[in-house]
């Protein structure tokens, strides 16, 4: 027996044909749009919940690249600050060795000294900016001190200044293996896992 469209059972499947296609309709437009497979619990409740993780995976991912930039802003600031010590160190072991001269008369030796308080000033402000205090080895090498320039033994200065560049240089470099082995490598790990993240939410 075959239905007429104008009956009541056949108007209603017409009905229901003509909700679910739309309904399919709206789910591609909305997909389309988005570019995601799941915008709401019914597209795929179970998978929802996998989309739930992969986006708080994305947030914990976008913290830790905030935090290691900020780690390495400090680190970069700690690397100038150890920069600026070795030019200092450098211009006071210069001074140490000019001290030294067989020439150099007591008022040559006194004008030196007055460079090298001031190149120790300088290094206990940098001291003081990082949280450090200065070093006692370089306080010996102030007026006065056992290792003065004017005054003092100049060669326990040299000893004392090759020691402090040594340990600066040390520093500097464990500075640049920590941005380069530890920043630089868990950076890139985190941008690689952003992706592969960000990707699987779009299926």
């Amino acid at each position: 027996m075959v239905r007429s469209l104008g009956s009541s059972a056949m108007q209603s499947l017409l009905l229901q044909n003509y909700a679910r296609a739309n309904s399919f309709l709206n789910q591609a437009t909305e997909r389309l749009s988005t570019g995601l497979r799941i915008n709401r619990a019914s597209d795929d409740p179970a998978g929802l919940i996998a989309t739930v993780k992969l986006k708080s995976d994305l947030l914990d991912l976008s913290a830790r690249t905030r935090v290691n930039e900020l780690r390495r802003g400090q680190n970069r600031i700690h690397q100038s600050g150890l920069q600026a010590k070795s030019r200092v160190l450098q211009e006071l072991r210069g001074l140490a060795i000019q001290a030294g001269g067989n020439t150099g008369s007591p008022e040559y030796r006194n004008a030196l000294q007055v460079q090298a308080d001031a190149s120790i000033d300088a290094l206990g402000l940098i001291a003081s900016t990082r949280g450090e205090s200065l070093p006692s080895s370089l306080v010996n090498l102030r007026s006065g001190g056992t290792a003065s320039l004017a005054d003092g033994d100049v060669a326990e200065a040299v000893t004392l200044l090759d020691q402090e560049i040594a340990d600066n240089n040390s520093s500097r470099m464990a500075a640049g293996v920590y941005e380069k082995y530890t920043l630089d490598v868990d950076q890139q790990l985190a941008e690689a896992q952003a992706v592969a993240t960000a990707s699987s939410l779009s299926y």
